[in-house]
């Protein structure tokens, strides 16, 4: 099998296991594997298809769940995180968590203040923003905690699993 066709395997069972969990083995309310396997794209494959991974997930699971206006924000923001994400590509665990967690908080402003502007649900002005960030806040939580962990074990078990030496008529070698 060549690069290319690798490539587009690897990304398929990437947005295979981000749409499934939000279609089929739903892990929790905020808690979504679209983040997590888009970095991965962008970190493995490059930048391009990160956000690939990112926007197929979504196309493939907005057709089936419906969405809103929010898209706009919410496909911005995963594309965002992939494209950034490549920078984590030679890092250590403690990285992925802490842009785990800086992702979730990145969607968290930007989405909420798309949901802030376009709809209708707060006054816009100050205060009006500020009831949308504090609503939100309920969110947020298992959203920042569940990112960073799916992100750190996510690329743990791959780093892992790159580590295994493996011949066919053998047993896999750490």
């Amino acid at each position: 099998m060549n690069g290319d066709m690798k490539n587009l395997v690897f990304s398929l069972g990437l947005v295979f296991l981000a749409v499934g969990e939000r279609l089929w083995f739903d892990l929790g309310p905020n808690v979504e594997l679209i983040m997590t396997t888009s970095i991965i794209a962008s970190i493995y494959l490059g930048r391009r298809w990160g956000i690939v991974v990112a926007w197929l997930s979504l196309m493939i699971s907005d057709a089936v769940i419906g969405n809103t206006l929010i898209m706009v924000f919410t496909w911005s923001a995963f594309g965002l995180i992939a494209w950034v994400g490549k920078w984590l590509k030679n890092k250590s665990g403690v990285f992925a968590v802490g842009y785990g967690l800086a992702a979730a908080l990145f969607f968290y402003f930007y989405t909420n203040f798309g949901v802030w502007l376009i709809s209708g649900m707060y006054s816009h002005n100050l205060s009006g923003l500020i009831e949308c960030y504090i609503m939100g806040l309920p969110f947020l939580k298992l959203h920042a905690v569940s990112s960073a962990l799916l992100l750190t074990g996510g690329l743990t078990a791959l780093k892992w699993f790159g580590q295994l030496r493996w011949k066919p008529g053998t047993v896999p070698q750490l």
